[in-house]
């Protein structure tokens, strides 16, 4: 037996919730950080149906006014999710005309609410209210819901596949290790995908759980989301380069998606990762913070296709992982001979390092230790070789 008050507050206290965290996020961002975009989404999607079911406690009588679109909103919610995913992690993807395709389900849900609805007489409305009330489903209610079941493996299937890819891609092609605050775009992928699924499969068992349990749901979205602008606060990292080299990186991709890959020997794939690390070591070009792969081709002379398949191939590593050791071993050597004046952090951003972060987080995860205790670990080793 459901509490109509307990849930009545639990609904009104999201709406107040969810509302205060988009202003909020909305004027801390200025609409211009990935997170506030995903928050919008999450809101705009869902609020209607949280809305509606308010109604439907309270002022019955307007129920159908929210209804009609409220669920047909709720199903544009993953093709946004969707479109928002590629828009981050590719800044070349535009929507076009034929992306409208994916708002037919939302459409087709409406009309047939509608269509059901309108020639109903109020005791028949009342009626309706009283099935879905207790838990029952009428036949706008089927249509949505196997629209919707049918959206979850489809656009899960397709993000998951796109962002596996994209993120290789990335890895790469791109050095900076400020690229890993992207990460929290397939982290909330996952958190989002799991609280849909939740819903989903509570939904299934009794359909009253989305009066009280997907308010809660989303509020805890809408709190992670909070979380990632405070602690992860970016923008993707492909907005930072510029034009020419990140056109020259799209160009790439595409040209190796439509030709047949031309098969190096170990000694071409040597020569070049020889050529690639004289050219690195005596530029010191892995020390600039954009550096890329489109700048080495530049710097070389050497095709893009064949420096990501020479590094990758014969020094079994990606184009960002080798730029990083190389950016971590320059640390270590300038922390060894550390000024007065200097501080950790200094040394790091002349290394190519962008924020203390990412820079903590790379070093010990090829040391093993924070620069501090790797620092202090040398110093003791040095003083014991002495004294000796």
């Amino acid at each position: 037996m459901y509490n109509e008050q307990i849930l009545i507050i639990i609904k009104i206290v999201s709406i107040v919730f969810l509302t205060t965290m988009m202003i909020t996020l909305a004027a801390a961002t200025r609409l211009k950080n990935g997170e506030c975009w995903a928050a919008m989404i999450v809101v705009m999607t869902n609020m209607p149906l949280i809305i509606a079911n308010l109604v439907r406690e309270i002022l019955p009588e307007y129920y159908l006014f929210f209804i009609y679109p409220a669920y047909s909103v709720n199903l544009l919610g993953l093709p946004a999710i969707w479109f928002f995913t590629r828009s981050q992690m590719d800044k070349s993807f535009r929507i076009t005309r034929r992306s409208l395709l994916h708002g037919i389900p939302a459409l087709v849900s409406l009309v047939v609410y509608m269509v059901y609805y309108v020639p109903l007489t109020p005791a028949q409305v009342e009626a309706e209210m009283e099935l879905i009330k207790a838990g029952g489903k009428n036949l706008p209610a089927i249509v949505n819901d196997s629209f919707l079941n049918l959206q979850l493996p489809v656009y899960f299937t397709c993000i998951v596949r796109y962002v596996y890819k994209r993120m290789k891609y990335l890895r790469d092609n791109f050095s900076d290790v400020r690229y890993n605050e992207i990460r929290w775009v397939p982290r909330f992928l996952i958190f989002y995908s799991t609280i849909i699924i939740i819903s989903a499969v509570a939904y299934a068992i009794d359909s009253r759980t989305e009066t009280w349990l997907c308010p809660i749901l989303l509020m805890a979205v809408m709190a992670y989301l909070v979380y990632c602008v405070i602690y992860h606060s970016t923008t993707a990292y492909i907005n930072r380069l510029p034009d020419e080299m990140r056109e020259m990186g799209e160009k790439e991709e595409m040209g190796e998606r439509g030709e047949e890959r031309t098969a190096l020997s170990s000694e071409q794939m040597k020569e070049i990762c020889d050529k690639v690390m004289n050219y690195l070591t005596a530029s010191g070009a892995f020390t600039n913070p954009d550096f890329s792969l489109s700048m080495l081709s530049v710097g070389t002379g050497i095709a893009n296709k064949n420096l990501s398949r020479s590094i990758n191939g014969y020094m079994k590593k990606n184009f960002f992982k080798l730029i990083n050791e190389m950016r971590i071993e320059d640390t270590k050597k300038r922390l060894l001979s550390l000024e007065a004046n200097q501080t950790i952090e200094s040394v790091a951003e002349k290394c190519g390092f962008h924020s203390r972060a990412t820079f903590f987080s790379a070093f010990k995860k090829a040391v093993g230790k924070t620069p501090a205790q790797w620092l202090e670990s040398r110093k003791l080793v040095q003083k014991e070789c002495f004294l000796d």
